[in-house]
């Protein structure tokens, strides 16, 4: 259950997580930072945001640093539901229930979601991600000047996890 800013760590704390629900409040955000300080998501970001939400927008979200509101957030697959403040502890408990006797399914890791026919062929095709990281490592050159080396330890990162998969 997320109610306000889950930012860094506190968004890779719930990536582990089965299902997550978060508020619909103006405080609520979502997102990894950790790239404007320098650094990359160390708790699993780089290896668990993109089953969940695809391949451009996790990089779009790690290499920018972009926060993410709820209703885009459920949207794209990030979280599970969107609810009222004042509902998201009983929604959470009755969700837990569900969970644990079966009423409710785990989050599937976004393989329910519909990829696009260009989605797929860019994110599962090798010639697809040739180009795919060809054009973001090309833009994080542009954007850094090669000078800063945090993007290119999330690219290094999400493609070591992509071939390595558990």
């Amino acid at each position: 259950a997320i109610h306000g800013p889950a930012l860094g760590g506190g968004l890779e704390w719930a990536l582990w997580c089965d299902y997550r629900i978060c508020t619909d409040s103006s405080k609520t955000k979502l997102g990894l930072p950790e790239v404007k300080l320098g650094l990359l998501p160390g708790f699993g970001g780089t290896q668990n945001l993109h089953p969940l939400v695809g391949l451009q927008k996790a990089l779009d979200m790690m290499l920018t640093g972009k926060d993410v509101r709820p209703k885009q957030a459920v949207k794209m697959g990030l979280v599970d539901a969107v609810v009222a403040p004042q509902s998201l502890e009983s929604v959470a408990i009755a969700t837990a229930e569900g969970l644990a006797n079966g009423s409710i399914k785990k989050s599937s890791m976004g393989k329910s979601k519909k990829k696009s026919m260009m989605n797929k062929l860019v994110e599962d095709t090798a010639l697809g991600r040739y180009f795919m990281w060809k054009t973001v490592t090309d833009m994080v050159n542009k954007n850094t000047n090669g000078k800063y080396p945090a993007p290119f330890a999330i690219i290094d990162a999400v493609k070591y996890g992509l071939d390595h998969p558990k």
